[in-house]
């Protein structure tokens, strides 16, 4: 009878570490995992003062794919809202954001995100964030692959190179 059970456990136990059951199981289906067709190089998230309810990201979407990847969803656990945004420049020297509901990052291409055009707006913080702290952000495709990116938490007064690209958003 303990022969039985043992060998009923370790047939259970077998079936939920496989990786199709382990993948059903955690929600991610392998075949949906865009792996590294999809990166962010230098992905960072501005940390804001303590009450601030936006964050900024910032990075380079690379494409490593010989197609265009279309984004239209980004979603974090620590994070209510993500929204991609881009400036509009006027002629007159006025900027005003605007929301896009989807980007396309170019085959075997990058796509800057940086201030004074497109960026990542993550929307009222669920926690406080950790400078040094790794991020977690999943954007989904319109052909519903996903991919996960990290971005780190870092304080711009304090990076040299976000300093720079961050000087056009003052006001003087």
């Amino acid at each position: 009878m303990l022969k039985k059970r043992y060998a009923l456990v370790s047939s259970i136990i077998l079936f939920f570490i496989s990786s199709e059951s382990f993948s059903f199981m955690s929600g991610v289906k392998t075949e949906l995992d865009g792996g590294q067709e999809l990166e962010i190089i230098n992905g960072v998230i501005h940390q804001g003062p303590p009450n601030s309810s936006v964050n900024v990201g910032y990075g380079t979407f690379r494409n490593n794919t010989s197609k265009d990847i279309t984004l239209t969803v980004f979603r974090s656990p620590v994070f209510d809202d993500l929204q991609m945004h881009t400036m509009e420049h006027s002629d007159n020297g006025t900027a005003k954001m605007i929301h896009l509901k989807t980007i396309s990052v170019p085959a075997k291409s990058d796509l800057s995100l940086k201030p004074g055009g497109h960026h990542l707006m993550l929307i009222n913080k669920r926690r406080d964030l950790a400078l040094g702290e790794n991020i977690m952000v999943v954007t989904i495709a319109e052909d519903t692959v996903r991919y996960m990116l990290n971005f780190k938490v870092i304080d711009p007064r304090l990076e040299n190179d976000s300093k720079q690209n961050h000087d056009d958003h003052m006001t003087y």
